[in-house]
C-alpha cells in the first residue's frame, strides 16, 4: 500500500489535519491515542527530544508509525544538537527509511547542545545540497542566530562535491506569530528554502490571521495547538512560554469551566473553525498540528471535531 505525501495533500486539501502524538521515553513504545483518528489525519508529527530531555529517536518512531499505520510523517530535527557530518548522515538514514518531511527548528535552549548549525543554514542544506544531490560543505565556529553562512558566496561559488545520490525532502520551519521580528525571521527561513511552516501552540486565530495579512505567504502553514488539562500547565503555557491566545479571558474561562480538557477542546475548535473559513475566504493554505500533550484522547476530539469542519 503506497503512502501520500502530505505534500502532495496539502495540494488539494485546503485545510489538512496532522497530528502530534507523545513520544516514547525509552524503548517501549505504547500509542495511547485513539486509531479512529488514523484515517482525519494527513500525517504524523513527530518531536526530537523538546528542552533537551531525551525521548525515542524521532526518524524511529517516525519510521514506525509510517510503517504500522501507512501515513506520512513531520520529523522534528533539533539543529542545536547537531554537527554538520552527523545531520548528513542522520538524514541520509531518514531518506532510506522512507521518511520525506522534516521541520527544522532551533528547539528550546539546551546548554550541552553545541549550536554549530543555524535553522536557516540547516533549512538550505536540505533544500540546496542534500536534495540535489551535494555533500553540505564543513561550517566553521558556532552558529550566529538567523545568519545563513551557506549564503555567503564562498559556499555558493565552491565546487560541491557530488553524492551517490540525491534526497527528497519537504522541508518545513517553525513559526511564532506573536514573536518580535518574526516577520524578518520568517523571511530568512523562505531565503533559505523553507516550503512550509508548523506555529508553536496557540489559541487565537487572530493572531495567526494578522501575521499572514502582514506576510501572504505563499507556502503553507499548520498551526499547533492541543489540550490543556490543569492550572499547572495553563499557568506555565501562559507566563513561562508565552503562548499566543492564553489571554488573561481566555484564561479565566478555562479556571472557571467545570471540565479545563474538555473547554480547552472547544476553545481549540472554535479557533480551526475561524482559520479555515479565513483560508477559504483569502486563498491561503492553513492546516491543523494537533498535539497530543499527554492527553491523546482530548487531542483526538480536536481532530474529530475539525474534521467534521
Amino acid at each position: 500500500m503506497s503512502i501520500e505525501l502530505l505534500r502532495d495533500i496539502i495540494k488539494k486539501n485546503k485545510f489538512p489535519i496532522t497530528f502530534e502524538p507523545d513520544s516514547p521515553k525509552g524503548i517501549s513504545i505504547e500509542e495511547k491515542f485513539p486509531k479512529k483518528i488514523i484515517r482525519k489525519i494527513s500525517a504524523f508529527g513527530v518531536y526530537n527530544n523538546p528542552r533537551g530531555r531525551p525521548k525515542l529517536d524521532p526518524f524511529v518512531y517516525g519510521w514506525m508509525l509510517k510503517e504500522k499505520y501507512k501515513k506520512d510523517v513531520i520529523v522534528n530535527v533539533r539543529i542545536q544538537d547537531y554537527s554538520i557530518p552527523l545531520f548528513q548522515s542522520i538524514l541520509w538514514g531518514g531518506h532510506l527509511l522512507g521518511l520525506r518531511n522534516l521541520l527544522i527548528i532551533t528547539g528550546d535552549y539546551y546548554p550541552g547542545s553545541p549550536f554549530l548549525i543555524d535553522v536557516t543554514e540547516g533549512l538550505t542544506a536540505v533544500k540546496d545540497y542534500l536534495n540535489n544531490g551535494y555533500i553540505i560543505p564543513e561550517l566553521n565556529g558556532k552558529a550566529r542566530r538567523y545568519y545563513n553562512r551557506l549564503k555567503e558566496k564562498k559556499y555558493i561559488k565552491r565546487e560541491n562535491k557530488v553524492i551517490d545520490g540525491k534526497t527528497d525532502y519537504f522541508v518545513g520551519a517553525a513559526l511564532i506569530p506573536t514573536r518580535k521580528k518574526e516577520i524578518e525571521i520568517y523571511k530568512k527561513k523562505i531565503d533559505a528554502g523553507a516550503q512550509f511552516f508548523i506555529t508553536q501552540l496557540t489559541y487565537d486565530s487572530k493572531t495567526v490571521t494578522d501575521f499572514i495579512e502582514k506576510v501572504d505567504p505563499s507556502v503553507p502553514i499548520l498551526v499547533g495547538s492541543g489540550p490543556i488539562t490543569s492550572l499547572k500547565r495553563l499557568e506555565f503555557f501562559k507566563k513561562q512560554l508565552g503562548i499566543p491566545g492564553l489571554s488573561d479571558g481566555i484564561a479565566r474561562i478555562l479556571r472557571e469551566a467545570k471540565d479545563m480538557g474538555e473547554k480547552s477542546v472547544e476553545i481549540c475548535v472554535e479557533m480551526y473553525q475561524n482559520l479555515r473559513d479565513f483560508a477559504k475566504s483569502n486563498g491561503y493554505t492553513i492546516g491543523a498540528h494537533v498535539m497530543s500533550i499527554k492527553y491523546p484522547s482530548l487531542a483526538a476530539k480536536i481532530i474529530e471535531e475539525i474534521a467534521k469542519l
